[in-house]
């Protein structure tokens, strides 16, 4: 599950007293690695998360811009989070983050079991936030959720994962319950699978709810208020609600 900080992150590592001695740095694309082991350890997801910027604009049909994205790789889950109670400390306690900055995106994560899935969530966001002035919580974490399993299971895996199948006898948020939720306390495990069952919706659903949102992220950049997607839904579906349960039978 993702957390989105927008925050700089404040302090250097030798404010605690240790020493920030990266084995790997590297510039690839837009990402700049700073990293506790080399690079060519995780090659093949180096690779895929310059595929993911791709998958994301071709996807949503919107443009990154070249702003840099800060990348730090911790050996150990102890020595990030040392890293992030001295330097991040509204991240505590996280297993992976992404901070928005004023000027450059930063994330931070740790080699572990999920460390793939970790990564690709988090720069998810990191790369929405490069292409979009603002994205709102719940679209934020929902397609976060999505592109955070290899590109080839999108569409199909998180169905069987999560089961949907069976998802239909328990209560899933209306789009509108999810829009109201502005703050990162609001949304624990359920939020976050609802999120991701709408954006599953969005894009694999009915062309008219596909159209609604390449309206909605197109008209962010332009400084005008885009309608709420539950209400363009509503308009273009006036049975969206049958819809989206028979999207997961």
């Amino acid at each position: 599950m993702s957390r989105v900080l927008t925050l700089l992150a404040v302090g250097l590592w030798a404010t605690t007293g240790w020493s920030q001695n990266w084995v790997d740095e590297k510039t690839i694309g837009i990402y700049v690695f700073h990293s506790e082991f080399p690079l060519r350890d995780i090659e093949p997801l180096v690779v895929e998360l310059g595929e993911l910027q791709k998958d994301i604009e071709s996807t949503l049909d919107l443009t990154c811009s070249d702003r840099k994205i800060e990348v730090h790789l911790f050996s150990s889950g102890w020595r990030f989070n040392r890293y992030i109670q001295a330097n991040v400390p509204d991240g505590a306690g996280r297993r992976a983050l992404f901070v928005a900055g004023a000027n450059v995106g930063k994330v931070y994560a740790y080699r572990h079991r999920d460390f793939e899935t970790d990564m690709r969530h988090e720069m998810t966001h990191a790369l929405l936030h490069n292409a979009l002035p603002y994205v709102p919580l719940w679209l934020d974490e929902g397609l976060a959720e999505y592109f955070e399993v290899p590109a080839p299971l999108r569409a199909e895996k998180r169905t069987r994962q999560d089961g949907l199948g069976g998802l239909l006898n328990q209560r899933i948020a209306p789009l509108a319950e999810l829009e109201a939720k502005r703050k990162l306390s609001e949304f624990a495990g359920k939020e976050y699978r609802d999120a991701r069952c709408w954006v599953h919706f969005l894009l694999h659903g009915p062309p008219e709810s596909h159209a609604a949102l390449e309206e909605f992220l197109t008209t962010i950049p332009t400084g005008r208020e885009p309608t709420p997607l539950s209400v363009s839904l509503q308009r273009r579906l006036p049975d969206v609600e049958e819809r989206f349960q028979k999207h997961f039978r």
